[in-house]
């Protein structure tokens, strides 16, 4: 039995509950707790040097805040009803309160929305917290709910323990898609195994899967990743998480920055 943590809000919380509810079609997921980050307008305004944070403004912003964390959890309660063998929970932290990496220990995986400035969806820093400190495996939805989930499933194989870690992580949906492909491309290999050795140990636990390897030209080895998978009708998509260095890839990119940001299907992700 799997129990999954859903930390949402208003702009990503119809994708996150579409993948939750799927899951519980190919795993036990006897559970699914959404979370609710709450922002404390006071320690926003602490910084404004306009003197703008009157305590009436603090007042007028903090139950704004109240009502959008209620709008939230009404909305979250009412997607999941579609699915009652599965218990649906609440809470509610603030910000300052929230260490997710640690609390998400508490869970199996996590569902996040994938980061998006122009919406309040989960920051980069919250991703990676869960990511990094959680130990725990992560499914990052896409902006639009899913309409199918993990039938075709595409591993980004780039020889790194990381990605090795997802593929373990990913193995109860792995066993139950119609189409596994391991996808590798040449620029975005680390020294490690190969595609085709890790076809061989799949076939070996009972998972059938082909390879294709392709050269990324012009494209970023992330943006290759995902051109790929999408050609190839991917609904989940299996990676390593930040193989190389997490202040590279901030600083330069790199494929994990590049398809937390742009994927348009589901990502499993481990590190």
């Amino acid at each position: 039995m799997y129990v999954v943590l859903a930390p949402v809000t208003e702009s990503g919380l119809e994708s996150i509950c579409s993948i939750a509810l799927h899951c519980g079609n190919h795993i036990a997921v006897s559970s699914v707790e959404g979370l609710h980050v709450r922002a404390e307008p006071s320690v926003i305004l602490a910084a404004d040097e306009t003197g703008a944070a009157t305590p009436a403004l603090i007042r007028n912003l903090e139950t704004e805040e109240a009502e959008r964390s209620n709008r939230v959890r009404q909305a979250f309660e009412a997607s999941m009803s579609r699915q009652t063998d599965i218990r649906v929970s609440w809470t509610e932290l603030r910000a300052t309160d929230l260490d997710l990496g640690a609390y998400a220990r508490l869970f199996d995986f996590v569902i996040l929305s994938r980061p998006d400035q122009a919406n309040d969806t989960p920051s980069m820093g919250l991703i990676e917290a869960a990511l990094f400190d959680s130990g725990r495996f992560l499914i990052i939805a896409p902006p639009e709910p899913v309409t199918t989930f993990a039938d075709r499933i595409v591993i980004a194989w780039n020889g790194g323990a990381e990605t090795a870690r997802s593929i373990a992580c990913a193995r109860p949906f792995l066993r139950q898609a119609s189409d596994v492909t391991l996808l590798q491309v040449e620029e975005g290999m680390t020294p490690g195994p190969d595609a085709d050795d890790v076809a061989v140990y799949l076939a070996g636990i009972g998972i059938k899967a082909q390879v294709q390897k392709i050269k990324s030209g012009v494209l970023s080895a992330g943006a290759a990743i995902l051109e790929g998978a999408t050609e190839l009708g991917c609904d989940l998509l299996v990676k390593g998480g930040y193989t190389r260095s997490r202040l590279r890839q901030t600083i330069f990119g790199g494929p994990t920055v590049h398809i937390l940001q742009n994927a348009e299907m589901p990502v499993l992700m481990s590190r």
